[in-house]
């Protein structure tokens, strides 16, 4: 189950610095991580990840945050604030992101995976 969940979060873990969607670009200043909370996610810190993220400087409809903060929240069992983080992608435009891994996938089905791997249960403790 673990090895799923960190599946996931290798898959989900956007890389903000990449995303290629003028209205989602992270505004990164020089110290900020390009992906604030990815290492504290893989690394199953849930709360400082979240504490990284809520404090890193981008643009509030990044949906590379908004999908890593609904990952650290779902894994402190915060589901519906994180079902909340993925719904918030769902309602901005979808773009296409490079995630963590290299891929190139388009921020509503990412977002659409979270919520149906909260649902089932992936992403709970």
């Amino acid at each position: 189950m673990e090895a799923l969940v960190k599946a996931l979060i290798s898959t989900a873990l956007p890389i903000a610095a990449l995303l290629i969607s003028t209205p989602a670009t992270a505004q990164l200043a020089s110290t900020n991580d390009p992906a604030p909370g990815a290492a504290s996610l893989l690394n199953s810190d849930y709360s400082t990840a979240e504490r990284e993220i809520r404090s890193a400087n981008v643009s509030k409809y990044d949906p590379a945050s908004a999908i890593n903060l609904g990952i650290a929240l779902a894994k402190q069992g915060q589901k519906s604030e994180a079902a909340k983080q993925f719904n918030s992608v769902l309602n901005e435009e979808d773009v296409e992101m490079v995630v963590a891994n290299g891929q190139t996938v388009m921020s509503h089905e990412l977002a659409q995976r979270a919520l149906a791997s909260l649902q089932t249960g992936v992403l709970s403790r």
